[in-house]
């Protein structure tokens, strides 16, 4: 935990300048954020690269870190859209939970607020899961994400259980900024998994998503990280 401690507000601090995604060099910044006071302040890791002579940033993913619980709850990321495409954000989510599982964080979960689909799905695919799974069957907040079997297509689909929460997830701002389509008639798409987004307030003691299984997750970024790091 000491590395968080250590870190000085809203100063950025050099963290690894061993990885690449496509031809960039990335530099990896570890921020604390202003303090607010509370026990869980937020902290940012962000990717910066040098273009054209000049130190850009590219993306960044953001934390709640509680260092009496020793939990830190992912809140949300985002790529700029010219450095999209590169994998970067498996990078930065990998380094999430890397520098976490490797300074004595010992409980990861998705704090109740993140609402976007893919987002979720990327932390399934890391081991993170609700812990009542019957939730897949029963709950009308469930949302099925699908692809285009043409992958070049990037446009993300998603089908609704439930009229309702179609609608609540229409008047969005991610569903107007994050490129996502609504199908109604999924056949000849490819299905990529479930999720269950608190939509509504009364459903965010049912829908947190915390890591079930540790051994996926340090495998996913073992092998995440190792695409991404430079040879000396």
């Amino acid at each position: 935990m000491e590395i968080f401690k250590k870190l000085e507000v809203d100063k950025r601090s050099l963290y690894s300048d061993n990885y690449f995604s496509g031809d960039f060099n990335q530099l990896l910044y570890l921020k604390r954020a202003v303090d607010d006071g509370s026990n869980r302040p937020k902290f940012y890791i962000s990717a910066f690269a040098y273009v054209n002579g000049e130190l850009r940033l590219q993306g960044y993913i953001y934390f709640y870190l509680d260092f009496e619980t020793k939990r830190s709850d992912f809140i949300g990321m985002a790529v700029n859209p010219e450095y999209r495409g590169l994998d970067m954000g498996s990078l930065l989510l990998s380094s999430w939970i890397d520098i976490c599982l490797n300074n004595g964080v010992e409980e990861l979960g998705a704090h109740h607020k993140q609402k976007k689909p893919f987002l979720i799905y990327m932390l399934k695919k890391y081991g993170f899961e609700i812990e009542d799974t019957s939730l897949y069957r029963t709950s009308d907040a469930l949302i099925t994400l699908l692809r285009d079997p043409d992958f070049a297509n990037k446009t993300k689909y998603l089908q609704f259980r439930s009229p309702h929460h179609e609608k609540v997830f229409m008047g969005t701002n991610i569903f107007k900024t994050d490129n996502y389509s609504i199908l109604h008639n999924p056949a000849g798409y490819y299905e990529l998994d479930k999720v269950i987004i608190p939509l509504q307030s009364a459903s965010h003691a049912h829908v947190i998503y915390e890591l079930s299984d540790e051994e996926l997750a340090t495998e996913k970024v073992v092998s995440t990280l190792s695409k991404h790091r430079r040879s000396c």
